[in-house]
């Protein structure tokens, strides 16, 4: 049995001259349709806010509207400029429902420089060492990539441009996945348990050893920053010196990605179910003691890898509730105390286990597991 499922498929492309000037153009045009249509709104909200049947059936400017004020915009691509104004929308939604922050403008110096483009007529392809994207035509990609799922259907791509200069295009693949059901006869679980002190300790009382690459490089970055604070802005000097910043950036960027997706990897392919704890981060990162840590780790975005990896390998992915204590619980005979100072590091407990805290947490968590797997899909086979 086959399901339909969505992947992202990220790759560098390399323009030239005229191309990287026409996508210059376009984060131009999409910042502007982008800026003016916020303004229309905030304008039209102000105009008609204390008139609710006014306010909810003017009809804003459709990127085609807009392209008789700015005859310019009919050089780039339309789809990118609808789709901004689709965004837009979405911000709005989103702001309503009170997930979201009331949308800004976007700044030229400030803003991320990217745009997205959706597939009209296969206008969007790859053949060979080049991509086809509308507008541009065909642009040279990195010869040493994946490979694209087979009968993949690109649906939209994304084309950006880091801070260090260099452009990006991200797909949005469609293709039909075999799926690969949860065997019942597993064989191998594990539990994490989040630590600041090795990125995680598992239920086999293994750290992750994660490298800390932010902190690594933080006096370099200092030394750099401190160079460009005596740079006159705008000077050659000034651009040049933003632009190794830009690079060591980008450098712990795919550092830590890496480790991620390997780490990732490495316990799907070794383990049949895996289970990890629920993190409050926004509440963590309000500790300036552990805030740059926290950043640093990236743990949400190795749950995210987790979760697809492990669908996509018929294993079990499973995450404990926020509020589950298990740090508090003991793993071998269940109770729980009421209390745990968090410089308590050694768990004892009056039936005679005294265990690590942090594994006696990813042990718990690894039962928590366990009972999902064994209580889902009506399965009843003994946990033992």
């Amino acid at each position: 049995m086959k399901k339909k499922v969505n992947r992202g498929y990220k790759i560098r492309i390399y323009p030239n001259d005229f191309q990287s000037e026409l996508f210059e153009k376009t984060f131009g045009c999409v910042r502007l349709v982008w800026n003016y249509s916020l303004m229309e709104r905030k304008e039209t909200h102000t105009l008609y806010k204390d008139h609710p049947e006014l306010y909810t059936s003017h009809k804003y400017k459709t990127q085609a509207e807009w392209k008789i004020y700015f005859p310019f915009l009919k050089e780039v691509d339309s789809q990118a400029l609808a789709t901004t104004q689709q965004q837009l929308i979405s911000a709005y939604r989103n702001y309503f429902n009170t997930s979201h922050n009331h949308p800004t403008y976007k700044s030229k110096r400030k803003s991320k420089n990217s745009y997205t483009t959706h597939t009209t007529n296969n206008n969007i392809r790859i053949e060979d060492n080049r991509i086809k994207l509308p507008k541009v035509g065909w642009v040279k990609v990195r010869t040493k990539r994946r490979e694209l799922p087979d009968e993949a259907i690109i649906k939209a791509a994304t084309i950006s441009k880091k801070p260090s200069g260099k452009y990006y295009v991200s797909l949005r693949l469609e293709f039909e996945q075999e799926i690969i059901e949860i065997d019942s006869t597993v064989t191998k679980s594990i539990g994490l348990d989040f630590s600041l002190n090795g990125f995680y300790v598992s239920s086999e009382g293994k750290k992750a050893n994660y490298p800390m690459f932010l902190h690594q490089s933080l006096e370099k970055l200092a030394k750099y920053q401190r160079k460009l604070s005596k740079k006159t802005k705008g000077s050659n000097g000034h651009l040049t010196q933003k632009l190794k910043i830009s690079k060591l950036h980008e450098k712990i960027t795919n550092q830590r990605n890496d480790f991620l997706h390997k780490q990732s990897r490495y316990l799907v392919n070794n383990y049949d179910i895996i289970s990890a704890e629920t993190l409050d981060l926004e509440a963590m990162l309000q500790n300036k003691h552990f805030s740059k840590k926290i950043i640093d780790i990236s743990y949400h975005r190795f749950l995210s890898y987790l979760k697809y990896k492990c669908e996509d390998k018929g294993k079990l992915f499973h995450q404990v509730g926020k509020y589950y204590a298990s740090s508090k619980i003991c793993s071998n005979c269940g109770t729980k105390k009421k209390t745990l100072p968090l410089s308590q590091r050694v768990y004892s407990c009056e039936c005679g286990n005294v265990i690590d805290r942090d594994m006696n947490a990813a042990l718990n968590i690894c039962i928590e597991g366990i009972k999902t797997f064994y209580t889902t899909e009506g399965r009843t086979t003994s946990i033992a």
